[in-house]
């Protein structure tokens, strides 16, 4: 499913949602802070947007957002290498971890406070392997 089918599959089955593009000046600003932001992520951004799926359901981020955001001192202190980039309003939150092989998405741990890496899988395939109704 291409970004834009996404979109529109989104705020056609969950008409609540406020989803928002990203600008091409915000997007400048955005790569320039995070250079090694997978290209997904940030075509995400551009072209299905941020913001709230449907009610209270998962709210994507305008943009990274330091652990020490959501997290208290202790846990954000031991994922220095994440930035949180959405959650799901009940405590889950999905991230990137910047490693010297490259940018990983996965998942906080909302017990341990850890980085899960969730594969293969980015941003756009997980958003769509929650909201996408498959026959």
């Amino acid at each position: 499913m291409t970004h834009n089918e996404l979109r529109k599959y989104l705020l056609d089955h969950y008409p609540e949602s406020r989803l928002q593009l990203m600008t091409d000046e915000r997007k400048a600003a955005l790569l320039a802070e995070y250079p090694k932001l997978p290209s997904d992520y940030v075509q995400f951004l551009c072209e299905v947007g941020f913001g709230a799926i449907g009610y209270g359901r998962y709210s994507v981020y305008g943009g990274p957002a330091e652990p020490s955001f959501v997290f208290d001192q202790v846990t954000a202190d031991g994922l220095r290498d994440v930035v949180l980039i959405g959650d799901d309003f009940a405590g889950g939150q999905e991230a990137f971890q910047f490693r010297s092989e490259g940018t990983i998405f996965g998942s906080i741990d909302s017990l341990s406070g850890r980085f899960e890496p969730d594969g293969d899988v980015t941003f756009s395939n997980f958003i769509e392997r929650w909201f996408v109704e498959r026959p």
